[in-house]
């Protein structure tokens, strides 16, 4: 529900702005497997490494330089006309894991 106000916010708030040449957009990652989140899981840095890999759609671990690099972008002037949308960083794969579970 969380990521869906954020969207929704974005998208108001890009209407509104977008007549001052501001541009608002949101990213949405998936699960990142940090130490927190594979605590909560109760894995290993190991186990939480390859259980992530085995229900990526693109066989790799989400980082948080994978969520960077996509901030960067929309920040960028190669992202110039993109305005009120959100960029899902999650390799593709729409599981309960991918959603931050």
């Amino acid at each position: 529900m969380s990521k869906h106000a954020v969207l929704g916010l974005a998208r108001s708030a890009s209407k509104q702005l977008g007549a001052y040449g501001i541009r608002v957009n949101c990213v949405s990652p998936g699960a990142i497997a940090t130490p927190l989140l594979r605590g909560a899981l109760g894995v290993s840095k190991e186990e939480g490494e390859r259980m992530f890999e085995s229900r990526s759609c693109l066989k790799g671990v989400l980082k948080a330089k994978h969520v960077a690099d996509a901030v960067v972008f929309l920040a960028s002037e190669e992202a110039e006309f993109i305005n009120g949308h959100n960029l899902a960083v999650d390799g593709g794969c729409n599981d309960g894991l991918s959603q931050g579970i």
